[in-house]
């Protein structure tokens, strides 16, 4: 296969890039939701909108896949990002009341509709008419969406929620349910990694800009600036983990397998929300760390430092099996140590805790870096049970 034949840019277009502004603005959305209100209900409840905002981000984002620059995709672009947009400013009362909830369920519902018809008509954008036209995956998201509009309209509770989690479970589902039909897509493998890598960055991005905005309020004190210190140094282990090493081996994958849209399934659609997940969880478990670093947590975003960089590290253990059949003892051993952590929250200063991450990531970074430069092989999991 030539990347001339399945590619029609290499890199992202300057209007793709304004559609990832405001994702920027819609994480960040979501992310406030569990500052609000710091319960286990709310975290669950950012992870929903996560969902639907990153399950639009890749269907908007696979529609215009290896499609010419024009005017016509522009515009494109820019009625999803106006409905992305719309879904970002109610997202933080998507779970209470009437009016906001239905005005998120009707723009999702539009964005859903648009890549439809987009993928509907052969000629326009992407070459997903090979999905089929009648039922695919493009289709299973169009039900979903109904699904949310069906629960906007529900008394708020537990029977909202539930239609949410059914509707992010439906939309998810879509692709492994019709896996055969995706396997017949042709995908590039140079334009999609960066694209995918650019949302890691906008999940980066977000634990600077919360922390900084939070730092940027408060009277820090010398113990105070450690811990920014410390959580720019998290921030690019963070980094670090996906870029050194992981992104090349994303290009490496789309490159090499014969059914490029497994990897487009399983590494960059389900593995890859699982690492902006977990960067969103540390971005707003490093939030609260600021202002009182040497307090003792006593709510539910004290856990969220360990548990997301633990669900961070964990899914490039699913991905590196999905591209190479095995996990890497390093990153297993790691997302372990980092989900113990993460019971001892409630007993070490928030300081201490920070500290731990930190530390546990740049050790790991180190580990893998000796390796790599000293030729030596990566141990995985596989030859370790053997």
């Amino acid at each position: 296969m030539t990347e001339a034949r399945h590619e029609a840019h290499e890199r992202a277009s300057w209007a793709e890039l304004f559609f990832d502004l405001v994702l920027v603005f819609a994480v960040t959305q979501a992310a406030h939701v569990p500052v609000v209100e710091q319960s286990w209900t709310a975290v669950g409840q950012t992870v929903l909108l996560l969902a639907i905002m990153w399950w639009s981000w890749v269907g908007t984002t696979l529609t215009v896949h290896g499609i010419e620059d024009s005017d016509r995709q522009r515009i494109f672009l820019f009625a999803c990002g106006l409905c992305v947009f719309v879904i970002a400013i109610t997202a933080p009362h998507a779970f209470t009341g009437y009016g906001p909830p239905l005005i998120l369920a009707v723009a999702h519902l539009v964005l859903r509709l648009l890549l439809w018809d987009a993928m509907r008509r052969k000629g326009s954008f992407a070459r997903a008419g090979t999905l089929g036209n009648v039922f695919n995956p493009y289709t299973v998201t169009v039900i979903s969406a109904l699904l949310l509009v069906g629960a906007a309209v529900a008394p708020p509770g537990g029977i909202r929620n539930g239609l949410w989690i059914i509707a992010v479970l439906l939309a998810f589902a879509g692709p492994a349910l019709l896996a055969r039909r995706l396997g017949a897509v042709q995908f590039g493998a140079t334009h999609l990694p960066e694209r995918f890598g650019t949302f890691v960055i906008i999940a980066l991005g977000e634990m600077v800009a919360s922390v900084g905005s939070e730092a940027a309020q408060a009277n820090l004190g010398v113990v105070s600036w450690g811990s920014v210190v410390l959580t720019f140094v998290l921030g690019c282990g963070l980094w670090w983990l996906y870029f050194a090493y992981g992104f090349s081996a994303v290009e490496h994958s789309l490159r090499t397998n014969q059914v490029r849209g497994t990897v487009v399934r399983d590494v960059l659609s389900y593995g890859h929300v699982i690492l902006v997940i977990g960067l969103v969880l540390v971005s707003v478990g490093a939030r609260t760390m600021v202002e009182d670093p040497t307090a003792i947590p006593h709510g539910v975003t004290g856990y969220l430092l360990p548990l997301g960089a633990a669900l961070y590290v964990a899914a490039f253990c699913f991905t590196r099996w999905r591209m190479f059949g095995a996990a890497t003892v390093g990153r297993a051993t790691g997302a372990t140590v980092l989900a113990a952590l993460a019971v001892a929250a409630p007993l070490l200063p928030e300081i201490v805790m920070l500290a731990l991450v930190t530390a546990i990531l740049l050790a790991l970074n180190g580990y893998e870096h000796w390796t790599v430069t000293t030729g030596r092989p990566l141990l995985l999991l596989r030859r370790a049970a053997a």
